[in-house]
């Protein structure tokens, strides 16, 4: 039996190298698309080929078999790691697209509930608002109710407050007065009842009175607030009226 010489011995192990990355770059093609993986599968194929080769090639050119078996085997190795980078690389893509598009959701999903959120609180605002709109208007209701209450019925102060003040002749004044004021106007021109004599302080506070009847019991307290009055927040209008004349 021939003695192997060290030169046949690196072609072998060239040759069992081309085997090896022949044999990866197969497995590594069943998960890659149609051109990629037929690609690759064609440098599997010239690997082998590089490496099947006779007794009689393998002892008289053991350097040439071994160049070209590594050769291929360099080719379809290089090829192989481009490819599983490849793959990876598109693998980490889709990954991030998938996480890309549940975010997408997720925040599309968030918006629409703070637009339901804000539409409801809107809704809620403006029911709000006509509810405070109505109590505004009972509140008048009731504050005009209270007012027409507080007057005594057989208070003659209540018609006074129905009607504008206007300003009587006092009837208290001594008759002298009245002939005498007469009798000091020309006759040629009417006599006027109130412009031609002074008041008299009984008339004044008299009309003070209806004045102060013609008024809210609010109005009469904020007078009476203004006067530096005290106590008058639980008077009737007519006790107002007493307290300011």
């Amino acid at each position: 039996m021939a003695k192997t010489t060290k030169a046949e011995r690196k072609a072998l192990e060239a040759i069992d190298d081309a085997a090896a990355a022949a044999k990866q770059a197969k497995r590594v093609a069943k998960e890659l698309p149609g051109k990629s993986a037929k690609k690759l599968r064609e440098l599997a194929v010239d690997a082998i080929d590089a490496g099947d080769v006779s007794k009689k090639q393998l002892r008289n050119k053991p350097r040439k078999v071994a160049k070209a078996a590594a050769r291929a085997t360099e080719r379809v190795r290089k090829a192989t790691r481009a490819a599983i980078a490849k793959a990876e690389n598109k693998a980490r893509l889709r990954a991030e697209a998938e996480r890309a598009a549940a975010e997408a959701e997720r925040a599309a999903a968030e918006a629409a509930a703070r637009k339901e959120e804000a539409k409801a609180l809107k809704k809620a605002a403006a029911k709000a608002e006509r509810a405070a709109a109505r109590a505004e208007e009972e509140a008048r209701t009731a504050d005009a109710r209270l007012d027409q209450e507080l007057v005594p019925h057989d208070d003659p102060r209540a018609t006074d407050a129905a009607a504008p003040a206007v300003a009587a002749p006092d009837s208290a004044a001594p008759e002298a007065d009245v002939d005498d004021a007469a009798e000091a106007r020309p006759t040629s021109r009417p006599r006027r009842a109130t412009s031609s004599r002074p008041r008299t302080p009984r008339t004044a506070k008299v009309e003070q009175a209806q004045d102060l009847a013609s008024l809210t019991v609010a109005q009469l307290r904020g007078r009476a607030k203004s006067a530096g009055k005290v106590g008058y927040s639980r008077l009737s209008k007519a006790e107002l009226v007493a307290l300011l004349s």
